[in-house]
């Protein structure tokens, strides 16, 4: 099935450009659906990848060229994996920088570029794309932005820039620190290491690889802990120190094999072994460590055919069999590779081995040459070494001489600052308790003030209530006994006359003249008390109106004063009228209870309610006023809940 989808996609995109015809739009996005698909070890992936690529550049869709060029960089799906193809589809890509939306994407291509040049030891090239790649990436790419600075030290390292790796290598350090990424700093410090051992400064690298020994000993990283104790025994080669060095990598290979393959550094590990047993006569453990590494080339070809360690391993093979013009021969591609790559280790191991190899075939004069060469060589690594390490110290101290100066002159003016701020520190002091004092003293006389406001505001809104009440109980009786009874005696002398139109009209105004005398003064409260009086005028309402009123009323005699019960009565005299006038509610629920030491009543309708915190200040439209003032009058509390179209909830208690 596999095979006829790749043979239907590859015969479908060549039919249309066969008729000339272009690919539909939504061609790319059915290809990047396909590749999401699979899994990278499917070999279809990689066809899939390079259609992708081959389709974005035609429809012009930049950012998706970047994203899947960036993707074929070291893929290692089937049929993928050919490093000058990368470098050819990465070089092509950065030909639309300009068209690239996305920093991101863009600063990527540059790095993964830079990636493939590092790979052909083409490092200048490599260190440019990498600069460009640090300057495109935006801010938020710290991470990304780290990785460039840490390669370009590398590839800095590689061409003998030892001050701009430095430089590299701490800046990458920094960035990798404060995101709190310590593999990568690691990585960083490691190439610290490695740039100090190029300074000749062996002391301070050794303490950097036995830190991070530690580090791998402590997080189970046993191939990046071998990692650091190979670096170390390329130091005790420099240094003269053979015995150590071989002590060193016996070290690793005794821990061979790690749980995951590392056969970068096996093979490495092996070769050297195998020169040093070479060096030492011990043909036998030469020619077992170096068909191991052999093994391990075939297998995994972790390194190149012309790599310049495995062709010093190959001459000792060739020097041990008798062939020692085929030891020249490579000799000579050792100073090619040297020349090639143009690192300085490279150098000193082809010009050794040269000048062994013309003296071991009789040709004096080119053995004098090459020993000269290496002698010039060795001396000009000196000099550079001792220039690069006078470079390093001098910069280090000129940077603590500054540090020195500026903190001694530091010293001196936070002293005198010292002083002045004491100077300051008092004086502010003072001023600021004065304004303390005087801002307390105007907030205490301000709190007294409004505290007196208050409790006048209050007793004259008791007592205008109370007046109020006295008033209408004035107004009811002579209503009541006066007014009153002159209707009753004209309604009966109508009676006697047998005027029965006029006697309906005295009914009515009697019946309206008694119950205005009952508003102005509920004689149902005094004879029946609170509960039965709020009941009284809920069947009223019930009667009355299409309202459905549902009440749980306790019995409260002797509960509460006269004066309390009067107010609590009034207050729901106010939020029944408040209802029946504004909330268009179809449904009224009612609770009077005894709580512990407070009575409670709490009036609950389902109309249309309103936006409390809209009204808030507006009390008199609402008649929410009068509410608040009786409530306060009786040292109650009220609360009001409620919302448009969700109805509205009233709540009084006071203390019994």
């Amino acid at each position: 099935m596999k095979l006829l989808f790749l043979l239907i996609t590859i015969l479908g995109l060549t039919f249309q450009k066969v008729n000339g015809q272009d690919l539909p739009k939504s061609s790319l996005e059915r290809l990047i659906s396909d590749y999401r698909k699979l899994d990278e070890s499917d070999s279809l992936s990689g066809v899939l990848l390079r259609k992708i690529i081959e389709e974005s550049e035609r429809e012009k869709e930049y950012d998706t060229l970047a994203k899947y060029g960036v993707r074929f960089f070291r893929n290692r799906a089937p049929g993928l994996g050919d490093q000058n193809e990368e470098l050819e589809i990465l070089q092509k890509i950065t030909t639309y920088d300009s068209l690239i939306k996305s920093s991101s994407l863009k600063g990527t291509v540059h790095l993964k570029f830079a990636g493939a040049l590092f790979n052909f030891q083409r490092y200048p090239e490599a260190i440019r794309e990498y600069t460009i790649a640090s300057e495109t990436f935006p801010p938020t790419d710290s991470l990304l932005i780290a990785d460039s600075f840490l390669f370009r030290a590398q590839a800095q390292e590689s061409i003998g820039n030892l001050i701009p790796s430095m430089n590299d290598y701490q800046k990458a350090r920094t960035i990798y620190q404060s995101l709190g990424n310590e593999q990568y700093e690691n990585f960083a410090l490691s190439g610290i290491a490695i740039l100090f051992s190029k300074f000749s400064i062996y002391d301070e690298a050794e303490k950097i690889r036995i830190e991070l020994r530690d580090y791998y000993q402590k997080t189970g990283s046993p191939i990046d802990r071998a990692i650091q104790i190979y670096n170390q025994a390329e130091d005790y080669e420099k240094l003269g120190l053979d015995s150590k060095k071989k002590e060193a990598l016996l070290s690793i290979n005794s821990q061979l094999p790690f749980e995951e393959p590392a056969p970068y550094l096996e093979t490495f590990l092996k070769l050297k072994l195998a020169i040093i047993f070479a060096e030492e006569g011990n043909l036998e453990e030469q020619k077992r460590l170096f068909t191991q590494a052999e093994e391990l080339i075939l297998e995994y070809q972790p390194i190149e055919a012309n790599n310049l360690i495995y062709l010093y391993a190959k001459y000792w093979n060739k020097l041990n069999s008798g062939d020692e013009y085929g030891a020249l021969g490579l000799a000579k591609q050792m100073l090619a590779k040297a020349k090639e790559t143009k690192e300085m280790d490279h150098y000193f191991y082809a010009y050794q081995v040269l000048g062994n190899s013309h003296e071991r075939v009789g040709d004096f004069k080119n053995a004098l040459k090459y020993q000269k060469d290496l002698k010039a060589f060795q001396d000009s690594l000196f000099v550079a070494n001792r220039a690069t390490t006078f470079s390093y110290y001098q910069t280090l101290y000129e940077t603590e001489k500054k540090e020195s100066e500026i903190a001694k002159k530091t010293a001196q003016i936070e002293e005198i600052n010292r002083f002045n701020r004491t100077r300051i520190r008092i004086f502010v002091s003072v001023i600021i308790v004065l304004l303390v004092l005087g801002v307390l003293l105007f907030l205490w006389k301000n709190l007294q003030a409004t505290r007196k406001k208050a409790e006048l505001q209050s007793k004259f809104s008791q007592e205008l209530l109370k007046n109020q009440e006295e008033e209408r109980l004035r107004i009811s009786k002579d209503l009541h006994d006066g007014l009153g009874q002159s209707l009753l005696l004209i309604k009966n002398k109508v009676r006697l006359n047998q005027d029965l139109p006029t006697g309906e009209l005295l009914d009515t105004a009697i019946n309206e003249l008694r119950a205005i005398a009952r508003s102005l003064h509920p004689m149902q409260l005094e004879k029946l008390g609170l509960a039965k009086a709020i009941k009284y005028l809920l069947d009223q309402v019930d009667r009355e109106t299409a309202i459905f009123v549902s009440s749980e009323i306790e019995d409260l005699r002797g509960t509460l004063e006269k004066s309390k019960e009067l107010q609590i009565y009034r207050i729901f005299q106010e939020s029944l009228n408040n209802i029946l006038k504004h909330s268009e509610a179809s449904a009224i629920q009612v609770s009077l209870v005894k709580l512990k030491d407070k009575v409670t009543m709490t009036i609950s309708d389902n109309g249309k309610g309103f936006d409390f915190s809209e009204k808030y200040n507006d009390f008199q439209s609402l008649g929410l006023k009068t509410l608040k003032e009786r409530t306060g009058a009786i040292q109650g509390t009220m609360k009001v809940s409620s919302e448009k179209g969700k109805g509205t909830i009233l709540s009084f208690s006071v203390n019994v």
